[in-house]
């Protein structure tokens, strides 16, 4: 057993050798998160056995693996799942784990099953997500948040079906160039889009009249900002990285309390005075 620690708190790191027992009386004072894996033994599935037998009745859990052995029939024992964080390198029935409400996970096309099953699932972390659209997640409709690291989609086309989504990232976004669909998510307060470097026309988000927080990072072909003089709520703009706006006219962000990214010569105007003000709300400020 091993204490990692973390931005966010300390992790129980298990392998093979820990003592399960006073790991569970760790794990019980509420400090800590829990992780096992990876293996290399032969003998992984006995470990799991065993870990059962300690931590079957857990809600949340971080598991990676790879090895002789290994499988994820044991997760299906744990009935009181709701949390997981899951790199898929094994064949996988989500329709089983229909409690979650919160999944981070790699994404592997052709070990995933029934994943359209998640009806309970609010939060969703991909990576590595090769498709060329959301359609794949168009069921999901209880998702608040939403989240990609990396993703080889070039549409959001699906998401006009997750209607109750209050916060969304698009990370590693390399060959999105399409937004159109984005429009249908008027709940949305935070919007990050993140080494999108294709993309050049983002006037789709002006129609988002809830959203409060816009991170455009490293979007390199931004064409214009002028949607944002069509969002009243919009509280905090950042236009970072490689990201330039090809018009360089940044008066349409004169209404925007917070703007980083207007300090360039080339630009029509600068605000240094809204670079320097603290921002307002986070990702994590909305629920």
């Amino acid at each position: 057993m091993h204490i990692t620690a973390l931005p966010w708190g300390k992790r129980i790191d298990l392998d093979e050798e820990s003592d399960l027992k006073e790991a569970r009386r760790v794990f019980d004072s509420g400090k800590y998160g829990l992780r096992i894996g990876p293996f290399t033994e032969i003998n992984d599935s006995f470990f799991l056995d065993r870990f059962l037998i300690h931590f079957k009745d857990i809600s949340d859990f971080n598991f990676m693996a790879w090895g002789d052995g290994v499988s994820y029939d044991f997760l299906y024992q744990m009935t009181n799942l709701e949390r997981l964080h899951l790199d898929v390198m094994y064949p996988i029935d989500f329709s089983k784990l229909s409690k979650l409400t919160e999944l981070s996970l790699m994404w592997n096309k052709k070990f995933i099953s029934n994943f359209q099953t998640l009806r309970n699932l609010e939060q969703l972390t991909i990576s590595d997500f090769k498709e060329k659209d959301l359609s794949s997640l168009a069921s999901l409709k209880s998702l608040t948040t939403l989240s990609f690291k990396t993703a080889s989609i070039k549409s959001l086309n699906g998401i006009e079906e997750l209607i109750h989504l209050k916060r969304l990232s698009l990370g590693g976004v390399r060959s999105l160039v399409d937004l159109t669909a984005i429009a249908s998510l008027q709940k949305l307060k935070f919007l990050e889009i993140d080494i999108a470097w294709k993309l050049q026309d983002c006037s789709p988000i002006g129609q988002l009249g809830e959203l409060e927080v816009l991170q455009l990072m490293d979007c390199k072909n931004l064409a214009s900002i002028q949607f944002v003089r069509q969002m009243p709520k919009l509280r905090q703009l950042y236009t970072l990285g490689t990201t330039m706006i090809n018009d360089y006219d940044t008066t349409p962000a004169e209404h925007i309390p917070i703007f980083f990214g207007s300090l360039d010569k080339k630009y029509t105007k600068m605000y240094p005075e809204k670079e320097i003000r603290e921002g307002q709300r986070t990702w994590s400020s909305y629920h």
